[in-house]
């Protein structure tokens, strides 16, 4: 090879591998696309709420306040939380830094992004969120409710339901056939309440709750 073409092939290969390099650049710099009303975990401290995205783009975010005790909660502008959203992608998390708040038409809470997002998956078992609510039926303690469940997985459900059940107890759920593929069950299980408590839902406040299957 003449030390022409050899300039030839490392000038292409260098080019080549800037290219590559704008591509993976471009590919970590991509924003996952998040729609209004999108379900969100929002940790302050060590505290963590559920709460819905109202609006995001690339740098900002507008989130419903979150409730403590039937009340909206405010943060202090410079405020830092870890924000994490799931999607049909997974689960992907950032920080943000609370700027401020409005109440013209509805109270929101806005902050900024101050990292990149990370995808990450944080269950044993892989989830799938669905791409609108489910009705199930939930039963407890003699009485019987509908409920709403938006992501699922083998492991267990998650769902809205319009009452508050303990943690540590266990109900009875019927799911659909819709659902009975994806959890790689049949239709009535037993599953323990993980967690119970009350957050925006779109048709208004709901109890969100967190349950694992307790019937192998």
């Amino acid at each position: 090879m003449t030390d022409g073409n050899a300039l030839v092939v490392g000038l292409g290969l260098a080019a080549a591998g800037g290219v590559l390099l704008a591509l993976i650049g471009r590919r970590w710099e991509l924003q996952p696309t998040f729609e209004p009303h999108t379900r969100v975990e929002l940790r302050v401290g060590t505290q963590t709420y559920a709460t819905l995205l109202a609006e995001a783009d690339s740098k900002h975010i507008a989130l419903v306040p979150p409730l403590r005790r039937g009340l909206p909660l405010a943060f202090e502008a410079g405020t830092l939380a870890t924000l994490r959203i799931a999607t049909e992608r997974g689960l992907y998390e950032a920080t943000i830094q609370f700027a401020g708040r409005s109440t013209q038409l509805r109270p929101l809470l806005h902050a900024r992004l101050v990292s990149r997002w990370h995808h990450l998956q944080r269950r044993r078992y892989e989830r799938v969120v669905l791409p609108d609510e489910v009705q199930v039926v939930l039963r407890y303690a003699g009485e019987e409710w509908i409920g709403w469940a938006h992501d699922v997985s083998i492991g267990g459900i998650c769902l809205y339901a319009p009452v508050a059940t303990p943690t540590n107890t266990t109900v009875q759920v019927e799911l659909p056939h819709a659902l009975k593929g994806l959890c790689q069950s049949r239709a009535e299980r037993m599953a323990r309440v993980v967690a119970c408590e009350r957050a925006p839902h779109r048709y208004g406040y709901a109890y969100r709750l967190r349950l694992a299957f307790a019937d192998g």
